[in-house]
């Protein structure tokens, strides 16, 4: 490839993931508005726990800069202090390489007993299933 059509690409895919982090941001800021503050406000108020947020976001969105992205304009938008806006995207950074260390390891082992479980237990009539309490 020649470095102009490279560079168009480039330029075209983060345009597309700013877009796309922005439209869920305002959304989320639009259907929760003062809920979202009050809870990130009370939430985010200590750097441990936005820390853990950041994780648990990132493990959840499986991208660690669309959750930096969104803790930047939460804290440009006021919704959340510099101090933990910074610990959730240190969060974030620790949750992916959690999330690409938990991926690196052989499962071939553990899948048949989990997959035999996990089909016993979908399988299972709900009744006997809340009877057992196994599943």
């Amino acid at each position: 490839m020649n470095l102009p059509l490279t560079m168009a690409n480039l330029a075209g895919s983060v345009a597309l993931l700013l877009w796309g982090v922005h439209m869920v941001q305002t959304g989320v800021q639009r259907a929760f508005g003062a809920k979202l503050r009050g809870f990130l406000g009370k939430t985010l108020n200590n750097r441990f726990k936005a820390f853990l947020a950041g994780i648990g976001v990132t493990a959840i969105l499986q991208s660690s800069t669309a959750t930096g992205l969104m803790a930047t304009g939460f804290a440009a938008g006021g919704l959340v202090d510099l101090v933990p806006a910074l610990a959730v995207m240190l969060g974030a950074n620790v949750g992916t390489t959690l999330i690409v260390q938990v991926l690196s390891f052989d499962i071939a082992e553990i899948a048949p007993p989990l997959f035999s479980s996990v089909f016993s237990c979908s399988a299972a009539p709900r009744r006997e299933r809340a009877i057992s309490g196994a599943c």
